[in-house]
């Protein structure tokens, strides 16, 4: 209950750049509203308060100069300056805790409901490159957005209460230099909010650029890398390509804000002319009597922090409130990308009978493509047996695998299991039906035995009957100094790495706990040489018998352990059959197996 209310942080809805304040009032209640009290107090302080405050000490220090006062009067004004001054000092550090614990509540609600929206979003938008990016601009940092749009409002209740206190004083003095200063700023907002405007927009415009020069730095700095960086020596030329593309981003950036600044900075500079003719204007006043020298001096202090806060502070305030509302309208069109149903679903606690699977004249072409990587594939997979699909790279092996496991859904024909269409099953029950080893397996840098739990978080007693049964006792982790306990990865202290071999086989075992019935393993066993992968398979299959399995694979260290293998090629089974009877057909597998032969001797 507690993860579905923070999910409800956000909503589908067209968000504005005002729904920054909302969020933040939703996250923090209590913490917001005591943010735009303070920034209340702190807007009226240097500008009414301490107009007052300063022309008041200064007249009664004057008057009391001139003999004209006694010597006590000045205590009063002065403790009344000092205070205002007191205030001004200690209530900003007061703003920044507040805003320190906003930002950690609008952490802990909203990037939860980022995550949960990422996760359940269908496997299509995620294998799109322009959604992709737009996946990844709203995840990237939702958090600093978000603030920098509320911070930004609380900036602009600052300044528009600043700037209208200041206004009412000077208009009760000279009337006509508020006319003036309204006339003169008023382009302000606008050239503030097409600068934030341009800047996101450059910022869209570079994600590209950007998401390649941090894949470059990941290459020429990452630990993954190292060695063939230190083998082949490409560290130069990489280097090149990504100064590239970092100069083009910083170049297109800096662009934009170039222009933007010289616009917005050099208006601020007219407006402090104008503030230097405001304060020459009113000296006649003051000579002529009709205004004292305190407020004189006190009018054109609170003055001159108007301008500051026109040039500077508005154009930041603006332009921040002009950024988030661009990232507003990036979350509306993140929020309106369709989900898959369930996604979030844990799997059912106990897998269903299984008895039968098949595919019937299964034709399938990704969202992007026009060609049918699936062109009218059928086949039938039994209970308790070993199958294996073998065929070239980018025949459909793959593929089966994610519409199994519910990847996609939008095929044509039928899927079925039971002889119920998948697609009528709940995705909690699909997840409990299948396990899958991709070859592009997750490493966790966690406990070795944390890592293996994985598979079954409900059975977590299983890890230990399965850590010996795939290898992951004894010699091949020996050097772990925890043993199952040990970190894996260098992120924590103490932790240690694995050979892809080990990782492999941790990924195996992963899969092995789990109560599905249904074990796939694409690819898996890549990173293994071709004797290890064939001792490896063996043991998997004793471990398996009884058992439902996939091996999806176009090198044929498994097609001996399975008893039907079905080649793949251009969306079709072409072949089906046993080792032997494929290899009597002497067609496509018996070509692709003498091709391997000496691999496995």
């Amino acid at each position: 209950m507690k993860s579905s209310l923070r999910f409800q942080i956000l909503s589908k809805k067209q968000y504005k750049s005002m729904d920054a304040v909302f969020i933040a009032f939703k996250a923090s209640p209590v913490w917001a509203v005591l943010r735009f009290l303070l920034t209340l107090i702190q807007s009226l302080m240097p500008t009414v308060a301490m107009t007052f405050a300063m022309a008041g000490f200064i007249d009664t220090a004057n008057a009391i100069l001139q003999n004209e006062r006694p010597h006590n009067d000045i205590y009063l004004p002065l403790f009344l300056m000092l205070l205002v001054l007191s205030i001004l000092t200690t209530i900003g550090a007061v703003i920044a805790l507040v805003t320190t614990r906003i930002n950690l509540d609008i952490s802990r609600k909203l990037k939860p409901a980022i995550v949960k929206k990422c996760a359940s979003l269908e496997f299509k938008h995620i294998e799109n490159s322009s959604s992709w990016e737009l996946i990844s601009r709203v995840s990237r940092d939702p958090v600093q957005a978000v603030m920098n749009g509320f911070n930004g409002f609380m900036q602009m209740q600052d300044i528009t209460i600043s700037i209208v206190g200041v206004l009412i004083v000077i208009v009760t003095q000279v009337w006509w230099a508020a006319l003036i200063i309204i006339a003169f700023s008023t382009p302000m907002f606008w050239l503030s909010i097409r600068a934030g405007k341009k800047n996101y927009q450059a910022s869209r415009d570079n994600e590209k650029y950007k998401r390649r020069a941090e894949y470059l730095d990941e290459v020429l700095t990452g630990r993954e890398n190292i060695d063939e960086r230190t083998l082949f020596g490409y560290s130069e030329h990489i280097g090149k390509r990504w100064m590239d593309q970092y100069e083009i981003s910083r170049k297109r950036q800096l662009k934009v804000r170039a222009r933007m600044f010289l616009i917005t900075k050099g208006a601020s500079l007219i407006q402090a002319l104008i503030a230097v003719l405001v304060a020459l204007t009113l000296i006649n006043p003051v000579i002529n009597g009709d205004l004292t020298a305190g407020m004189f001096l006190g009018i054109v202090t609170a003055a001159f922090n108007m301008i500051m806060q026109l040039g500077w502070k508005m154009s930041a305030s603006l332009e921040s409130i002009s950024h988030v509302n661009e990232y507003m309208k990036d979350l509306t069109e993140f929020w309106d990308l369709s989900q898959a149903e369930g996604a979030n679903l844990e799997p059912d606690p106990e897998p269903i009978i299984f008895s039968k699977l098949e595919f019937r004249n299964v034709r399938f072409k990704y969202p992007t493509s026009e060609h049918y990587i699936l062109d009218g594939l059928s086949f039938l997979l039994e209970c308790g047996f070993h199958y294996a699909f073998v065929g070239k790279n980018g025949a459909g092996k793959t593929t089966i695998a994610k519409l199994l496991t519910g990847l996609y859904t939008e095929y044509e024909g039928e899927i079925l299991i039971n002889d119920k269409e998948l697609r009528t099953y709940p995705a909690s029950t699909i997840k409990a039906l299948i396990s899958v080893i991709y070859q592009d397996f997750a490493k966790y840098y966690i406990s070795l035995k944390d890592n293996i739990i994985l598979g079954d978080v409900a059975d977590q007693k299983a890890v230990l009957r399965a850590l010996p049964a795939m290898g992951l006792a004894g010699v091949d982790f020996a050097g772990l100094n925890d043993g199952y306990d040990t970190p894996l990865g260098k992120i924590k202290e103490g932790g240690q790495d694995l050979s892809g071999g080990q990782w492999q086989r941790v990924a195996i075992a992963r899969s092995l706990i789990s109560r599905a019935p249904i074990k796939i393993l694409d690819e898996p066993t890549a990173a293994l040489d071709p004797i290890s992968e064939s001792k490896l398979y063996n043991d998997f299959e004793k471990l398996m018998r009884g058992k439902t399995t996939l091996f999806i694979s176009h090198r044929l260290g498994s097609t001996k352990l399975a008893d039907q293998i079905l080649v793949v090629d251009s969306g079709k089974i072409v072949e089906q059959g046993t080792h032997i009877e494929l290899m009597e057909l002497s067609g496509q597998y018996a070509e692709m197996f003498e091709s391997q032969r000496n691999w496995y001797k």
